[in-house]
């Protein structure tokens, strides 16, 4: 440090000697600055404006393994809930399963009923032909109330899809294969083949 007569005002009046002003002289009398290594530097106390306590951290810990606990019971009461719906629709599914298989078997049980009462008649060829007929038209009018519908057959082109050649001719008649002759009929559920047709298939005449 420099007085007004040019002298460092470490140095004494007993000493009579003027100090280099330079650095170095500086350095001789012990009257360097010191820089203040720690401004700029990020601490805890800068951030928050305090340093966390044991308290503090405790308390966090609390917190955090308070919610992580609701969270675990909020997963369980999820779980619970989605067990609890996948059993209720397996119960109701089968109940429904249950009931159309019912209903199906009351309707069958009906066409039974008609078949004992024409075989227990004592009627001619002519009456229980008639019988068996009316009872055929009232189990195909069910089974198509359920979507069971018969193929058509005999007069149209051959469809693998719904026709099974089990037996070919030829036919100078036809253009193109075509089934002839129904041996068992098929149906279709909901327009789903179910059954094929076992047919017989005319085929055109070469030439």
């Amino acid at each position: 440090m420099k007085s007004e007569n040019g002298k460092c005002k470490a140095c004494t009046s007993d000493m009579k000697t003027e100090c280099d002003m330079t650095t170095e002289g500086n350095d001789a009398c012990g009257a360097t600055t010191e820089t203040d290594t720690t401004e700029g530097v990020v601490t805890p106390e800068t951030m928050t404006g305090r340093v966390e306590t044991r308290d503090d951290l405790e308390e966090r810990l609390a917190e955090t393994e308070a919610k992580a606990s609701e969270n675990w019971n909020m997963y369980l009461r999820a779980l619970a809930d989605l067990d609890n719906y996948r059993r209720r629709t397996a119960r109701d599914l089968a109940f429904h399963i249950r009931s159309g298989k019912k209903d199906m078997i009351l309707k069958l049980l009906a066409v039974v009923d008609d078949m004992e009462r024409a075989l227990a008649a004592e009627a001619d060829y002519e009456a229980l032909s008639e019988g068996v007929e009316m009872i055929m038209r009232k189990l195909l009018d069910i089974l198509a109330a359920e979507g069971v519908k018969p193929i058509e057959a005999v007069g149209m082109p051959f469809d693998p899809k719904f026709h099974e050649a089990v037996a070919a001719c030829e036919d100078p008649e036809v253009d193109t294969d075509t089934v002839v002759e129904e041996f068992r009929r098929g149906y279709t559920y909901e327009d789903e083949v179910i059954r094929a047709t076992m047919a017989r298939v005319a085929r055109p005449t070469d030439g």
